[in-house]
């Protein structure tokens, strides 16, 4: 099983959010493609939050309505189970809330902000809970995520308990 983890800069391409779409149709050619090797796709919360606030800004009406009830039918067929992704990382517990304040002063020195951290802790999260991973990544224009790549995840996790 291969899994993608759904980052906001993907989401702003396939929503083509004026001024944030510039892989666009790369982006497209490539979920086709991903829909079409059924990987999972897992959209988590803070590419919701984030998005949602990227659309916000939009500074044409026109377009920020179309886009915003493009979104909001994603959301509804999220919610319905009939997108091709699934939602994780609704909450945010203790565990996370220590993670991000472990991580914050480093991340905001590289200019990662704490959205992206989020999803990181998802990513990871996901990763040592779910068993059956072939690859996990996620998938992102952003250069700062595109390293969160990982071959043969089950094998390593089952190697790596299995010794303890």
């Amino acid at each position: 099983m291969n899994v993608r983890f759904i980052d906001t800069s993907v989401m702003m391409n396939l929503l083509e959010v004026p001024g944030r779409c510039a892989d666009s149709q790369m982006i497209k050619d490539e979920f086709r493609q991903i829909i079409d090797n059924k990987e999972v796709l897992i959209l988590p919360i803070a590419t919701i939050i984030e998005t949602g606030n990227h659309i916000a800004h939009i500074s044409n009406g026109n377009s920020r309505r179309t886009i915003a009830s493009k979104f909001g039918e994603f959301l509804r067929k999220t919610a319905e189970g009939e997108a091709p992704w699934k939602l994780y990382g609704i909450e945010l517990d203790k565990e996370g809330l220590v993670y991000l304040a472990d991580h914050i002063e480093e991340n905001a020195m590289q200019q990662v902000g704490v959205g992206d951290m989020s999803i990181i802790h998802a990513y990871e999260q996901y990763k040592s809970n779910t068993p059956g991973i072939g690859r996990i990544m996620i998938w992102s224009t952003d250069r700062h995520l595109q390293g969160y790549i990982e071959e043969n995840v089950s094998e390593t996790t089952y190697r790596r308990r299995r010794k303890s």
